[in-house]
């Protein structure tokens, strides 16, 4: 089975293919498309007309190309999906979507789920998906997005991911009491998650289940 991901950079698609060998018969189709990102800048990091079109037009050279199933690596784009969905004949999977609704399910009522990264860029959207997840299933929880400073700091100061990356697992084992579930959007951090499977709370990355839930469509 085909699967299309469309992204804005190349650089997820060796961690994606490591993760589609966990299901055998999958391949992905890497579909990188810098001119979204240009456009979304040149429109003041907003989503318009153009990206859209083109986003819609990515989609469908997906499917042109055998894909059974076709989604999204970038929640920053996403914003105008549901135009694109009109013209595009499959169902898009966007991935922080599918992150929402795992965090949720494991999240009781009056629960708390933090979005965390090394940046403030992805966190607004992922928020958003994580309420409407909510509302979905009638649940009242609480979201809050975190940028764990010290990690940033670390990173610019540094230019080490391997000692940002320890800061911000420190802050993830420090802060796994007060939060029901963890969601990772930025997605390069799905380096840390094999240092995050013993936490008690649970820890969603951007990719594993991105790619999990496209290879059952």
């Amino acid at each position: 089975m085909k699967i299309g991901i469309i992204q804005t950079a190349p650089n997820n698609c060796a961690a994606l293919d490591k993760i589609a060998k966990k299901h055998p018969g999958l391949e992905i189709v890497h579909y990188v498309d810098g001119c979204l990102w240009e456009h979304f800048e040149a429109a003041g990091n907003t989503v318009n007309d153009k990206v859209n079109e083109i986003l819609a037009g990515d989609f469908n050279k997906l499917i042109d190309a055998g894909c059974g199933s076709i989604g999204l690596l970038c929640n920053q784009i996403k914003g105008g999906i549901e135009k694109v969905q009109e013209s595009v004949a499959l169902p898009i999977l966007v991935y922080d979507d599918v992150l929402a609704r795992r965090a949720v399910a494991v999240t009781p009522e009056g629960g708390e789920i933090a979005v965390a990264a090394m940046n403030t860029a992805a966190l607004g959207p992922t928020k958003l998906a994580v309420e409407f997840a909510a509302r979905q299933v009638g649940k009242n929880i609480e979201v809050e997005p975190v940028c764990v400073e010290a990690a940033k700091n670390c990173l610019a100061e540094t230019g080490s991911t391997e000692l940002a990356d320890q800061y911000f697992e420190r802050w993830l084992r420090t802060n796994q009491q007060k939060y029901s579930a963890f969601l990772l959007p930025q997605v390069p951090l799905t380096r840390l998650m094999p240092r995050l499977r013993d936490m008690a709370t649970p820890v969603f990355d951007s990719m594993e289940p991105f790619v999990d839930e496209l290879a059952k469509m």
